[in-house]
């Protein structure tokens, strides 16, 4: 018997400080803020930018809307600035590609929300739905571009073997 239908099936989703984040279809309820027109032409430009470009995994596109101090940490790959993001996503295809072949668009990022959060900052649910990485990120934006953003996984098989992958 084939154990994809444990894999596929949804995880509970908590977030980094114990809260559980309700869940609807599998997914984390999302909080959608309406910013003002003021903040709107600010910060949701480049953050939809950026989020598109993640949604693409597209380096150029991410690049494009961020500060100049630009930090990028995640716990399994490493932490990476402007100039070193391109290896973010190589180091995340090697890794991954130990289960199986992975292709660029795999390991491109839906990024959903923001929703409410413990800290400053916009909080979004993140998953890689072709290679099952699923967690939180929270981003920070400025008057200067996105100047930051973390990831915390949820653990899962996917986050497990990136894990692993990383030791």
């Amino acid at each position: 018997m084939s154990h994809l239908a444990d894999l596929a099936r949804p995880f509970q989703v908590v977030h980094p400080f114990g809260q559980v984040i309700p869940a609807i279809h599998g997914r984390p309820h999302v909080a959608r803020l309406q910013p003002t027109r003021e903040k709107k032409a600010s910060w949701i430009s480049p953050l939809e930018r950026y989020l598109e470009g993640w949604a693409k995994a597209d380096v150029e596109k991410i690049l494009d809307v961020t500060a100049a101090d630009y930090c990028f940490c995640d716990p399994f790959v490493g932490t990476f600035s402007r100039r070193s993001l391109h290896e973010y996503f190589d180091v995340l295809m090697e890794r991954c590609s130990r289960v199986g072949p992975v292709k660029r668009r795999d390991i491109a990022f839906e990024l959903h929300g923001p929703m409410a959060g413990p800290s400053p900052g916009l909080w979004f649910y993140r998953e890689a739905p072709r290679i099952g990485l699923s967690g939180v990120t929270q981003i920070e934006v400025g008057e200067q571009g996105v100047f930051g953003e973390s990831v915390e996984y949820d653990v899962n098989m996917a986050s497990e073997m990136l894990r692993q992958a990383a030791q």
